[in-house]
């Protein structure tokens, strides 16, 4: 028997030896994880806000939405005020 094959030189369980060049390979694996979980977790919490300011806005009373203008009435308003303050704009450009 060969020094190579011998069985105090193979693997056990019979799975290869890593090197020393695999160790590092896993702690930069372990890391990019980690920074997976870390940007996952940031994207939840983000998430997660975003839902509690929405409910927060969608918790107005009835009353309330009563109150709010009609959009198409708060359109036609901001295109007046828009059409008013070109024509403004163009006297103080003659």
């Amino acid at each position: 028997m060969t020094p190579l094959t011998s069985p105090s030189h193979s693997p056990p369980d019979g799975h290869a030896l890593l090197s020393h060049h695999d160790r590092p390979e896993r702690s930069r694996n372990a890391k990019a994880q980690a920074r997976h979980r870390a940007k996952r977790k940031a994207y939840i919490e983000q998430l997660e806000s975003t839902v509690t300011k929405l409910q927060s806005v969608l918790a107005l009373s009835p009353d309330q939405v009563a109150a709010l203008p009609p959009p198409l009435i708060r359109i036609r308003e901001l295109e007046e005020e828009n059409e008013l303050l070109h024509r403004q704009l163009d006297d103080l450009r003659r």
